[in-house]
């Protein structure tokens, strides 16, 4: 997982079509707030506002067309979803644990709780889970402060993710309970990631061991090629590249 940084411009069909119906929202919720909190009526979120192409686009280039959790390139055939980091529907503390209604309606086009993840991410593991240090100071409506929250999932657009995970070879650990309950909730330990980042550590090794093999050679089309690994190595720790905050752990830590 790595930082990411929006642009400060907000795509207009948020702060159009977006502002118009989070207002209506929080109106209906206003009108109804008994229905709306035992889940007897629910929001029914447009995704044709918050999954515009235009907002899509514009996070996929600011996430270098990688998942914001697993840090997966998003290929054609798996282009991604657009992610509410605070679930917008309902939400549930822990897995096991019931949903609860309603969810961070007020916050379905809020460009701030917008990111793009791999289905995967999505789908299979965090859901509508989004657990807190301390279950009671949960927002319950557009009335209450998002600020007396302490998540314990971790934020890429606010945080930065290697404050609470690093990489040891292929397996991230954790380094606050931020990134234990990430690690464990988003499964970034899965065998499916572990296998992948197996095998760009292995392009990554071959690579190191070539420089170090040849780097003082005096043969000038090797020091070519050298350099060209040299250059190709220092690419693989910026953040459009596949894994790179493990490539960064690994070529850190190895020379």
């Amino acid at each position: 997982m790595i930082r990411i940084v929006k642009p400060a411009r907000v795509p207009k069909i948020l702060l159009t079509k977006g502002a118009e119906q989070t207002r209506e929202d929080c109106t209906a919720y206003d009108n109804s707030p008994a229905d709306y909190d035992s889940g007897a009526r629910k929001f029914d979120s447009d995704r044709k506002i918050y999954a515009d192409k235009r907002v899509k686009n514009t996070l996929l280039r600011t996430q270098h067309n990688k998942c914001c959790y697993c840090e997966s390139e998003l290929s054609p055939t798996s282009y991604g979803v657009v992610e509410h980091y605070r679930p917008k529907g309902s939400v549930r503390q822990a897995p096991g644990h019931p949903a609860e209604f309603p969810g961070y309606y007020w916050l379905a086009y809020d460009w701030s709780n917008l990111l793009v993840s791999c289905e995967v991410c999505n789908t299979s593991y965090k859901g509508i889970l989004f657990p807190l240090v301390d279950h009671e100071t949960r927002a319950r409506s557009h009335h209450d402060q998002l600020d007396l929250e302490q998540p314990l999932f971790i934020n890429p657009a606010i945080d930065n993710p290697r404050d609470h995970i690093r990489f040891r070879g292929e397996s991230p650990e954790q380094r606050s309970e931020v990134g234990r309950k990430t690690i464990k909730l988003l499964g970034l330990r899965s065998s499916r990631l572990e296998e992948a980042r197996r095998q760009r550590l292995a392009e990554l090794k071959r690579l190191r061991d070539f420089v170090a093999l040849l780097k003082d050679s005096t043969d000038l089309k090797i020091q070519n090629q050298v350099k060209q690994t040299q250059d190709f190595l220092a690419s693989a720790i910026l953040p459009q590249a596949k894994y790179s905050s493990m490539a960064q752990d690994f070529l850190q830590s190895n020379g």
